[in-house]
């Protein structure tokens, strides 16, 4: 994945799509993809101080590897900046796949008012 764009406080939804490393797609049914962002000096060997995660259950086109990671206003409402991310495909209690890092620059709005 590209750098991930976020406006700070703004909905964000981005479309993934999970392949394996001959290109066919994983079937996401059943299982949870785990969206992680963390500051990028965070090595502990949990998410316990991670600054967003979601949890994807619900998927757009599961038998074709489709689903939406949707972050609300709330949850990016973070401090503006560089962070390290990851998703991780998960099934039943055995990991299936985690992306290669990627990184996402939360960005300051310039329109604020709301009317």
């Amino acid at each position: 994945m590209d750098t991930l764009e976020i406006q700070k406080g703004n909905i964000c939804t981005v479309t993934l799509t999970f392949k394996d490393e001959d290109g066919d797609v994983y079937d996401l049914t059943a299982k949870t993809v785990f969206f992680t962002m963390k500051d990028p000096d965070d090595f502990e060997a949990d998410d316990d101080d991670a600054i967003i995660t979601k949890d994807i259950t619900s998927h757009t086109d599961p038998t074709n590897g489709i689903t939406t990671l949707t972050l609300s206003a709330t949850q990016t409402d973070v401090a503006v900046g560089r962070y390290k991310c990851d998703l991780r495909l998960y099934d039943e209690g055995s990991v299936q796949i985690n992306t290669s890092t990627f990184f996402a620059n939360v960005v300051e709005v310039v329109t604020k008012r709301t009317s």
